[in-house]
């Protein structure tokens, strides 16, 4: 399962409502689908280590931080914009 923490939908909220542009916010709809699909999958393999039990992933146009905590789960504690242009 994978949980986003109040703050982090917050964030990915305000991020979703500043964009201008349609397709760009339709990007990041499609984003964090494929975000929660992989992490509920095999949370280990994105991203990369940033301590035991603690990830970074950079999932253009997002990137999230999130924890394995030691009885299983993911939970999303940050999410933000990649710099650049997200893929076509």
């Amino acid at each position: 399962m994978v949980e986003w923490k109040p703050p982090t939908l917050d964030r990915l909220a305000e991020l979703y409502v500043a964009e201008p542009d349609p397709a760009a916010r339709e990007a990041m709809a499609r984003c964090v689908e494929a975000i929660n699909r992989r992490l509920a999958a095999d949370p280990w393999s994105p991203g990369e280590s940033r301590g035991p039990n603690r990830r970074v992933w950079f999932h253009p146009p997002l990137l999230v931080i999130y924890d394995l905590p030691p009885g299983g789960g993911v939970v999303v504690i940050h999410v933000n914009r990649t710099k650049g242009d997200p893929p076509a």
